[in-house]
Order: structure tokens, then C-alpha cells, then sequence
């Protein structure tokens, strides 16, 4: 379910969108300084009928007229729009290499575009996405800068950066399984999420023990 890359679930429930910004990647995303990311919604299912789905307008229903996940998206961003619902959440994971994906936060779904793509020469989806509050299911405000969850949590483009640097090892002890990324300078005492620097890869054990000793 989670490979096809994107699963829509009705608030207060979150779905789960899988996003890459490596080159080559087979759709278009991009992320924001602010945090915020552009989304590109998936194609039509390869088949006879559709040999390269690259050709062909996204979907926004299938041949027996059932919303596709890039309609269920849509749709809800509309029922949003209109006051109807909250926006949808979405635990958000981004690629960082084969087989290895890094959680980069909850967002919520407050627009979208259906757009020509000149890049592609075909009409795509577009889903915009906003980072959300963790602590209460009823809470449906999107973080701002200055905001201290916002700003303690570490971007995906650093944690890719990271664990590209640290060969995906605990700096400590080469362990390659249970990893955790660690503030140097904690968080807590001026530390920054947003620089590279001053994040390192751990196993448990060590991130642990650091913050038996000083917090992380």
C-alpha cells in the first residue's frame, strides 16, 4: 500500500505521502525553505491500454469513475476550501537513498493545482502541503516559523545531507540499524535543525547515553 506513494485518509485520521527530491526521481517534487512542500500526484497505472503513463494527463478518476488518490486530494482540499472540513494530514516520508526512508514530519493539505507541466508537455496534479502540530488530533493550525516545534524539527534536506555525510553509520560506533539524528549542540541550548553542522547520526544506545548526560 505505502510503495504506491501516496494513501489518502478522512480527518482526523492521517495518510502517508512517500516523496523524493533526488535526481531522477520519477515525479516532481520540491520542498520550501519555509518547510512547505509542492507534491506532484501520481499516474495513470501502466497497462496496455496506457504503455507510458508519462504521456497521459493525471487522473483524477479511474475508468469506472472512483476517485484516485490524486481525486481524493483534490477533493479534499475543495471540501476545505469551501469551510467543509478540516485540511487532511499526512505523516510525510522522504527518500534518502533505495530502501531507506526518513520521516520528515505531519502536514496538512491546504491546496492544490491542476496545471500543464511544460517540463512533461501534459496536465499534472500539484498538492501543496503545510507543516502541522503533532500534540492534539484536534489541532488543525499549520506551524509557522518562530513556532518552537517547527524550528526543533530537522528539515529532510538536512537529514538527507546527514546521513549522506555519515554513510547512514552511528558516528560513534559504525552501528548501521536503529539511528537516530542528534542535535551536537542541543536544541534546547541554541543549537540549529536547519544546519547541517550541527546534526550527526547516532544508534540508540549512544543517543541515549548522550542524553542521559546533557540532552539531545
Amino acid at each position: 500500500m505505502l510503495q504506491r506513494g501516496m494513501q489518502f485518509r478522512a480527518p482526523p485520521a492521517h495518510g502517508i505521502i512517500l516523496m523524493s527530491l533526488r535526481p531522477g526521481a520519477p515525479y516532481a517534487d520540491s520542498a520550501n525553505a519555509d518547510g512547505t512542500i509542492w507534491y506532484e500526484g501520481h499516474d495513470v497505472p501502466r497497462s496496455v491500454e496506457h504503455p507510458n503513463p508519462k504521456v497521459v494527463d493525471q487522473p483524477r478518476t479511474n475508468r469506472a469513475g472512483r476517485l484516485t488518490e490524486n481525486g481524493k486530494f483534490a477533493e479534499s482540499v475543495e471540501k476545505y476550501r469551501e469551510g467543509l472540513a478540516p485540511p487532511a494530514r499526512f505523516h510525510v516520508y522522504e527518500k534518502v537513498r533505495d530502501g531507506i526512508w526518513v520521516f520528515r514530519g505531519a502536514y496538512l493539505l491546504t491546496d492544490y493545482r491542476f496545471e500543464w507541466s511544460t517540463r512533461e508537455g501534459r496536465n499534472v496534479f500539484r498538492f501543496f502541503l503545510e507543516p502541522a502540530f503533532e500534540t492534539d488530533k484536534a489541532s488543525w493550525m499549520p506551524e509557522r516559523s518562530g513556532d518552537v516545534e517547527f524550528e526543533r524539527r530537522i528539515p529532510g534536506w538536512v537529514q538527507a545531507l546527514v546521513y549522506k555525510r555519515d554513510r547512514g553509520r552511528c558516528v560513534k560506533c559504525g552501528e548501521t540499524k536503529n539511528l537516530h539524528f542528534d542535535h551536537i549542540l542541543p536544541f534546547s541550548k541554541g543549537g540549529s535543525s536547519s544546519d547541517p553542522e550541527n546534526i550527526q547520526l547516532l544508534c540508540a544506545h549512544h543517543n541515549l547515553e548522550k542524553g542521559a548526560g546533557f540532552g539531545g
